[in-house]
This record gives C-alpha cells, sequence and structure tokens, in this order.
C-alpha cells in the first residue's frame, strides 16, 4: 500500500467521475469511516480522476474537503497511517486535499462518490 499527495498545478485538465470498476465497497466504507474519524476532515469522496500531464492513467483519488483550522500534514500522516490496515499491498491511492473554497469542490460532488 502507498499513498501519495496529488498535487495538481492550475490550468491541467481534470477528467471527474464515478468509476467504472470502483474498488471494492468493503474497503470504501472503512475509507470514509477512517476519514470521519480524522479532526479538520469536513467531507470525503472517492471519484475516478485523470490529471492530463499529471496522472499516467485515470484512477480513484481519495478527495478530502479539510476545514480552514486544519494541519494538512496532520490529516495526510492520520490518513497514511490509517490506511495501512485497510489498503491491500501493492495498491496506491492518491489523496487530493481540497478546502471549503476550492472550485473543484461541485464537480467532485457530482460524482455522486461522497464516502
Amino acid at each position: 500500500m502507498a499513498i501519495r499527495e496529488l498535487r495538481i498545478p492550475a490550468g491541467v485538465s481534470l477528467l471527474i467521475g464515478a468509476p467504472a470498476e470502483p474498488m471494492s465497497q468493503e474497503i470504501s466504507t472503512a475509507i470514509g469511516k477512517l476519514a470521519e474519524s480524522i479532526d479538520g476532515i469536513v467531507e470525503a469522496h472517492l471519484p475516478q480522476m485523470f490529471a492530463i500531464g499529471v496522472m499516467d492513467e485515470p484512477a480513484q483519488v481519495l478527495v478530502v474537503v479539510i476545514s480552514e483550522s486544519a494541519s494538512l500534514g496532520n490529516i495526510i500522516d492520520q490518513l497514511g497511517v490509517g490506511l495501512i490496515d485497510i489498503l491491500p499491498d501493492g495498491l496506491l491511492l492518491d489523496i487530493l486535499p481540497l478546502g471549503g473554497g476550492s472550485t473543484l469542490i461541485n464537480d467532485i460532488r457530482g460524482s455522486g462518490c461522497r464516502i
């Protein structure tokens, strides 16, 4: 299992939608419970995303909307520790943290992948 924080530069074309072959319900539910347990995460989603020129291929991404007062580093650390017990070996999961004012939030919510 490996995680990395996804950084998408301004101006990059981004495709967002529901995954054609989502990860198992058991795993996505466990990730949702983990996100819910971390102070500073307001909501979490698992949409399929493709950032052209940034990602090698489309993938499910853990998108977390964080509160203004939250420590991003602390949230990423807590997610990393918790995901060790959830994700199978060999799976890479990108994490995209967003502030509450991000212009991507409506597109993320529109994918219908909230966990």
